[in-house]
């Protein structure tokens, strides 16, 4: 019997996939196979059409062996390059399209990227929601990953999850470590009152004064984003959401700086990060599921990343070799 291709926009659904036998039960080595088929050698429509819908069923396989299957309306940020603004439209796309609210699950895998962004996101999945938004962390949620992360009522980790410090970066650098430079400067004029000519010769040449305030805003700004998303459910946190909004921007003195999830239960509370429960389990599996197709399109030269909901489509495309 001929497989049945799904239309552009069309939804899969659960209940009839999984209804009765699981008769065809979807191994991860048939979707990485259809990867490679359809997009190493330029595939037909037929071919991709084939590769999505075992895509979308085999995440719904793994969804249907939990509990927590029928709880959430899922939604999945999978990226390991900057996140944008086009990010918060692929992310309204999908819970738009949502049949009924219900709490919403965010299974995250992000560096970071656009605070902006990262804060549009965070109150779209709680606008979108019945109130109860949490997000599930399997490996990593840095930078303005964690800024999306402060919007959640619940943080669920692992031993290899981190989040980590909210400090903003401007091309590549920490927009506070312009202060810390020309503090630590300072401090050497103190100790060397004679080199304070050169240091100011240094500082003029190097520094516009107009950027000092400007990275400083940048930094403050971080913090308004994160206060007020904590402030959506400030009535679980430990602290003030202004409190926890500067630890999060200045306490880290390193951007990489690890927050595992011991870490983070000290910053933001044991009723906001939950561990080695349901949620993170089905993270990880499917996490384990993306980083393996995201892995084999490294291989084959494309990038592959996946962002919306259950219905919404991986984006994998040719790497620019320029």
């Amino acid at each position: 019997m001929a497989k049945k291709q799904i239309s552009e926009g069309e939804k899969i659904d659960a209940e009839n996939i999984f209804a009765s036998e699981n008769k065809n039960e979807i191994q991860t080595f048939d979707v990485v196979k259809d990867l490679i088929d359809t997009y190493r050698l330029d595939g037909d429509e037929n071919l991709k059409k084939d590769f999505l819908e075992k895509f979308k069923k085999f995440l719904l396989q793994i969804i249907s062996k939990y509990n927590i299957k029928d709880k959430y309306n899922f939604v999945f940020l999978f990226d390991d390059s900057t996140m944008l603004k086009s990010d918060a439209d692929k992310i309204y796309n999908s819970v738009t399209d949502f049949d009924k609210k219900k709490p919403v699950l965010m299974i995250l895998f992000s560096s970071g990227g656009v605070p902006g962004s990262a804060y549009l996101i965070g109150k779209l999945c709680r606008e979108y929601s019945n109130g109860i938004f949490n997000v599930a962390v399997p490996r990593k949620a840095k930078s303005a990953a964690t800024l999306l992360c402060c919007a959640a009522n619940e943080i669920h980790m692992g031993s290899l999850s981190e989040l980590g410090p909210i400090d903003p970066q401007i091309n590549g650098l920490p927009a506070l470590g312009l202060k810390n430079s020309i503090e630590h400067i300072s401090e050497l004029v103190t100790q060397n009152p004679k080199s304070s000519d050169m240091f100011a010769k240094y500082l003029q040449l190097s520094i516009e004064p107009i950027q000092i305030g400007y990275y400083e805003r940048v930094a403050e700004s971080a913090i308004q984003y994160a206060e007020n998303l904590l402030s959506t459910h400030s009535q679980n946190l430990p602290k003030s959401p202004n409190e926890i909004a500067n630890e999060l921007v200045y306490k880290y003195k390193d951007h990489g700086f690890v927050i595992d999830k011991s870490e983070a239960e000290k910053i933001l509370g044991a009723d906001i990060i939950k561990t080695n429960t349901e949620e993170y389990e089905l993270s990880n599996e499917i996490y384990q599921f993306l980083d393996t197709l995201s892995r084999f399109s490294d291989y084959i030269k494309h990038n592959f990343y996946f962002i919306g909901g259950i219905n919404s489509e991986p984006a994998i495309y040719k790497q620019n070799n320029s």
